[in-house]
């Protein structure tokens, strides 16, 4: 017989920790882990759903609070976390206890509630009463060809590599030309400046995630990272932004942007291409799902899609009439907008 608890990081901390780290592939340490997704949010404390079986824990599911606005209109959401079952207890039954568990919490509290399951979780989530609101995919820009020559051209990639690179850093450089009243600083914390951009921004963006300061210290405190800032050559307003980390094979991951306009953006991606360039990387990356005129804006730059996507689950809870909430085009998502 399965029940389901509400709960929170303070009162079942361990047993969280437990499950998560038997069954995710958790980065890093998991009370430190938990304790900065459902205590130290700056939008507001989560809430822990734990699974059990004749009173021992098999199983968790979370929701992490986000503070949304739509055109301006805030809006409470959650992003669905840690959903965790131990393997004899993986049968349809307790992960759509969970799931509905979860679902009904948003429908209470929250405004709207989405999330990124796994693969495999996809079909649970559905059969769970969420709806799929779209796929996440990520959009790679090459800089260096030799390590994708490679594969098809064996001995002759170091030769077709070189010239296929001069070409990518003229048009590269070509882009970044145009961009005569802007510059591109490094910066190592956020700052006001951040606020004024969100504040400038907010009520144009029709659904997105609030990025004030003190949500991104917050969400990008647990993982080394570098912010490229866009402003006017003559003042130090901050124009646009984005948050990029190193990856181990040698890539640039761009896990958040933002701008004060298209022509922003464009300036902070003809930019970034090109520093990324300088520092000798292979490749750019960036996920994003929404705007499809950000993603043309992308492919002006060079990216192009690669690899597998990620599906996102919406469910409706007090805001369920917005059109916006099933409409892919409403949406502003990056890598910001995942529980890790």
């Amino acid at each position: 017989m399965y029940s389901i608890i509400a709960t929170d990081v303070q009162r079942a901390g361990p047993v969280l920790a437990r499950l998560c780290t038997d069954n995710l592939p958790v980065l890093g340490n998991a009370d430190d882990k938990l304790r900065w997704f459902y205590r130290d949010n700056p939008h507001g404390p989560g809430t822990a759903f734990l699974l059990t079986a004749a009173e021992v824990a098999v199983g968790c599911a979370g929701l992490g609070v986000r503070r949304l606005h739509h055109h301006g209109r805030p809006l409470r959401g959650a992003v669905f976390a840690d959903l965790a079952i131990e393997p004899r207890h993986r049968a349809g039954l307790p992960a759509l206890m969970l799931l509905r568990s979860v679902r009904a919490e948003v429908e209470r509290g929250f405004d709207l509630g989405y999330g990124f399951p796994n693969p495999k979780a996809v079909a649970v989530y559905l059969r769970a009463g969420y709806t799929e609101l779209g796929r996440m995919y990520r959009h790679v820009r090459v800089l260096r060809t030799r390590r994708y020559l490679q594969r098809s051209l064996g001995w002759l990639a170091g030769p077709a590599a070189t010239i296929a690179d001069l070409g990518i850093a003229t048009l590269t450089l070509a882009r970044a030309a145009r961009a005569r009243d802007a510059t591109l600083r490094w910066v190592g914390e956020v700052d006001e400046r951040f606020d004024t951009l969100w504040e400038a921004v907010r009520d144009e963006l029709p659904l997105a995630c609030a990025r004030d300061a003190a949500f991104l210290r917050w969400r990008f405190a647990r993982e080394p990272h570098r912010i490229a800032c866009v402003t006017s050559r003559d003042t130090t307003e901050l124009r646009a932004y984005a948050v990029v980390k190193d990856a181990a094979d040698d890539c640039v991951d761009v896990v958040d942007f933002l701008g004060r306009s298209e022509r922003d953006l464009d300036l902070l991606f003809a930019l970034l291409v090109r520093e990324t360039g300088k520092l000798g990387r292979t490749a750019l990356r960036c996920r994003f799902l929404g705007n499809e005129r950000i993603v043309r804006l992308l492919a002006r730059h060079g990216f192009v899609r690669r690899g597998e996507p990620r599906t996102i689950v919406v469910a409706g809870g007090r805001a369920s009439e917005l059109a916006a909430l099933r409409d892919v085009g409403s949406w502003y998502l990056t890598d910001l907008d995942e529980d890790n």
